[in-house]
């Protein structure tokens, strides 16, 4: 006649180092697929960019020194192509012509769709670049203008195609 089983504490050892086994598997498995999906910086180096910050604020103030606005004069999209337009002006409110403007558009909150864009002057102080293979939704356009001075215009606006 064979015994009846019972748990002893080897049998509670057994599931309990098991059970908190498996949670340490799981939560290992999602750390590392959450890693590899997003590091968590959006811009390289961020933690020497910090450290740099003041740099960042006196440039901005030397920005803001030369009067220059830009506005967005327009932004569509017609065919997976995005057509946008800005207007410079200086704090006269004049046109700024003849400047070379180059930057990024992006997903806010994915790099892989970062595209390259360049300027090319109208009139009036307008500018326009054509962008293929853009979808709808939302993007944010980062750019740097830059006059034959030597002045430079950082600027960065969001937007938002249908």
């Amino acid at each position: 006649m064979s015994r009846p089983f019972r748990i002893t504490g080897r049998h509670v050892l057994a599931g309990m180092v098991g059970f908190f086994l498996v949670i340490v598997v799981v939560n290992a498995i999602f750390i590392t697929l959450a890693v590899r999906s997003f590091p968590g910086e959006q811009e390289e180096k961020s933690y020497l960019q910090g450290l740099r910050f003041n740099d960042t604020l006196k440039a901005r103030a030397e920005q803001a020194a030369y009067g220059w606005t830009v506005e967005i004069e327009k932004a569509a999209l017609s065919d997976d192509t995005a057509r946008i337009e800005l207007a410079f002006k200086n704090e006269a409110g004049e046109p700024i012509y003849d400047l070379e403007i180059t930057g990024v558009i992006s997903r806010p909150a994915d790099d892989d769709y970062d595209q390259p864009v360049v300027f090319s002057h109208l009139n009036g102080g307008r500018y326009e670049t054509a962008i293929d293979s853009m979808a709808a939704g939302a993007w944010r356009l980062k750019a740097n203008a830059e006059s034959r001075h030597g002045e430079t215009f950082e600027f960065e606006t969001k937007l938002f195609f249908e």
